[in-house]
């Protein structure tokens, strides 16, 4: 009787080993240590399998996400927009046509198209000189009313919206809302830089940089003030380049731009105009004369989620809101039609969380890592619908993780799909792994506030990527 007490304990206590070194949670805080001083990180992980955590630290801690935002907006359009949907740039006319001229008003009707192509637009107006179209007799209507209010996101911040990756994500949005420069620094010292703008670029550039000498190269820097109409002053200096320095700006008044780019493809077509231009804040109809259609959602999410694609992101967040309440969206709706539509139909308890756009470039976005794992719970159980997943970068193999340092070797390297969010300061992963038993693995990494100091591009990020490595083979050992 004793002997079988005994044995009774001892399965009972191997059992309970077992089952607790099955749980076990990895220890997050131990691994923090790699990352450099004064760094914050909020992690969890969850084993969708068994439905267990098996990491965390600081999960309800609020974050700058970054771009993983962008899986919240990915989510949001496959519910509200679903696969079938594309953007519509489409001309219109109010008048009728007699012997070759248009008696009424051109309408062009922008709905935010990020993927639209100057090539394109002419395509589409060529299609209008098909109809024996060459002279209006009428305005150029420009109809951008399907968005409001800024063409930016609260939190972006000022000295970054001349940046590309800045780019207004407006109705009206002509080759992602960027164009190019070449500076010609090969001069003699005391020398102006030379400005060479490509001519299909209806913008001014102008400015005074001078070529330095090798003592007061590093000391210069380049500025660019913006002025309106698409007016770009460049000031600083430049050490003597043997070859063209390329700087590309972003657009800063989209629908002037779009009106140049417009009236130049109209003339280069041989459609004489001589009206006004006009942007009214009212919807235009009229009969349709020509249609470009987007490529489908699924494409469009594919090339968001990727290459972190922000102008897609945040011309998806404001046309899901305009789908949503039938008006027109301004960022403020956009974030309350995202809340609205992944909470009630995908379950996403925001509480106080602060959402600003789609894209994740606002420093006033706060989310912390359970909410983005509620978003990623509904993705993976849904994925026989909703293929999501699919669009989720590949450590080691495509999109923004495919050089990430700490994911790169096996048993990580096409193991980890997850969507980065990078800012100053920012190093961000959001997404999936298998186990080596083969269990999926949902994981929410923000890292913010971090800094490498001046070792930064000497390291390439060595802390971060120990990291990364110890922390992701660590749970996939469990």
């Amino acid at each position: 009787m004793l002997n079988t007490i005994n044995l009774t304990k001892k399965f009972l206590f191997s059992t309970l080993f077992i089952s607790s070194v099955a749980f076990a949670q990895v220890d997050v805080q131990a691994l923090s240590q790699e990352l450099p001083q004064g760094a914050s990180l909020a992690f969890v992980a969850k084993n969708l399998s068994n439905d267990q955590i098996v990491a965390d630290y600081n999960p309800s801690t609020f974050m700058l996400p970054a771009s993983t935002q962008k899986v919240f907006t990915a989510l949001a359009s496959k519910l509200v927009l679903g696969d079938q949907f594309q953007f519509e740039t489409s001309v219109l006319t109010n008048g009728t046509v007699q012997n070759g001229v248009l008696n009424g008003d051109l309408i062009v009707k922008f709905t935010g198209d990020p993927d639209l192509t100057s090539g394109q637009l002419y395509n589409l107006l060529a299609q209008v000189k098909k109809q024996n179209i060459n002279q209006i007799n009428g305005n150029l209507i420009l109809d951008t009313s399907i968005f409001a209010s800024h063409d930016r996101g609260i939190g972006w911040i000022w000295n970054d919206l001349t940046m590309c990756f800045n780019a207004p994500p407006s109705a009206a949005n002509i080759d992602g809302n960027c164009f190019s420069v070449n500076l010609d620094a090969n001069q003699p010292v005391g020398a102006d830089v030379k400005f060479n703008i490509p001519s299909q670029f209806p913008i001014q550039v102008f400015g005074s940089v001078k070529v330095v000498g090798s003592d007061e190269a590093p000391y210069c820097q380049l500025d660019v003030i913006v002025h309106d109409n698409n007016r770009y002053q460049i000031k600083g200096c430049m050490a003597p380049q043997s070859q063209p320095f390329g700087l590309s700006f972003a657009v800063q008044d989209p629908d002037a731009y779009a009106a140049a780019i417009v009236q130049r493809q109209l003339n280069r077509l041989g459609i004489q105009f001589n009206g006004q231009v006009q942007i009214p804040h009212q919807p235009q109809n009229g009969t349709v004369l020509a249609q470009h259609l987007s490529k489908p959602l699924p494409d469009l999410l594919k090339k968001m989620m990727k290459k972190s694609d922000n102008q897609i992101a945040d011309s998806l967040f404001r046309t899901v809101a305009y789908h949503t309440y039938n008006r027109p969206a301004s960022f403020q709706l956009g974030a309350m039609a995202l809340k609205r539509v992944l909470s009630t139909q995908a379950g996403v308890k925001f509480g106080h969380t602060i959402v600003a756009d789609g894209s994740g470039l606002s420093r006033h976005n706060l989310i912390d890592p359970n909410t983005m794992l509620q978003a990623l719970e509904y993705i993976a159980k849904n994925e026989s619908t909703l293929h999501l997943m699919e669009t989720f970068p590949i450590a080691g193999v495509d999109g923004t993780i495919s050089g990430r340092g700490g994911l790169i070797q096996p048993p990580l390297v096409k193991n980890v799909l997850a969507k980065t969010g990078s800012l100053k300061g920012v190093y961000n992963l959001a997404g999936f792994m298998t186990n080596a038993r083969g269990e999926k693995v949902a994981f929410v990494q923000f890292i913010n506030g971090y800094s490498t100091g001046e070792l930064e591009n000497k390291t390439k990020r060595a802390p971060l990527v120990n990291f990364e490595s110890k922390l992701y083979n660590a749970i996939y050992a469990q």
